[in-house]
């Protein structure tokens, strides 16, 4: 399409309609990259009739030498999963307990961020799943291949990244990361995601817990595993 899209509602519709072959299977479990995913997520879990839930990110971070200068030593992930950077921590040499107090402080953070976004239930386990992982656009790709680190981690069977629109070298990167990549328009040149928005508000903690409210209240799953260690 060369139009830009009306709101997320519009873009999740339109993207469900391009994951309907995935519709029906009892595998099928949606995550959204919060907070500009959710609205979309929420639609196309609704179309697919599967289960919908977050996946969060946080970088576990080393404040090195002067304040502000930091770097990231790994991720910490919702559903619970973590992924450290082995070469950046040989080059560091940090010492047990510095390592521990920099996840200590990410998974402090993770929490927060989960608990102001998530109405409080247990999580969705992603085990042996296919994981439909849906954000409202991409450029570079980076913070899907995060979360699909993370989630083969969490058990996941096989990923499914969706987004409304993307660029098209930040689409070729997921290839190597998801077995599918799904994306309704790959507009060139790519400026930016708001750019093919008519509305791009704010998405607020309050509508995050408002969508998901309403996607459990049709059915919540029976199979949970702790979301957040």
């Amino acid at each position: 399409m060369s139009t830009p899209f009306r709101h997320r509602t519009e873009a999740g519709e339109m993207l469900a309609r391009l994951l309907s072959h995935l519709a029906g299977r009892e595998d099928i479990t949606v995550r959204a990259l919060p907070p500009g995913g959710v609205p979309v997520a929420f639609e196309v879990a609704r179309a697919l009739e599967a289960p919908l839930d977050l996946a969060v990110v946080q970088p576990i971070l080393h404040t090195m030498g002067a304040p502000g200068r930091e770097v990231t030593l790994g991720l910490l992930g919702y559903p619970a999963a973590m992924q450290l950077h082995d070469a950046t921590l040989n080059a560091l040499n940090l010492s047990d307990e510095a390592l521990d107090h920099a996840i200590a402080c990410a998974r402090q953070q993770l929490r927060q961020r989960v608990r102001a976004m998530r109405p409080s239930a247990p999580a969705l386990s992603v085990e042996g799943r296919t994981v439909v992982v849906v954000d409202d656009g991409t450029a570079a790709g980076v913070a899907l291949r995060r979360a699909a680190g993370l989630l083969r981690r969490a058990g996941a069977r096989a990923l499914v990244a969706a987004v409304p629109v993307g660029a098209k070298e930040g689409l070729r990167l997921l290839a190597s990361e998801f077995e599918e990549v799904v994306c309704c328009s790959r507009p060139e040149p790519f400026v930016a995601v708001p750019e093919w928005y008519e509305s791009y508000p704010e998405v607020t903690d309050a509508q995050v817990r408002e969508l998901l409210s309403r996607a459990w209240n049709r059915g919540m799953p029976r199979e949970t595993s702790e979301g957040c260690r």
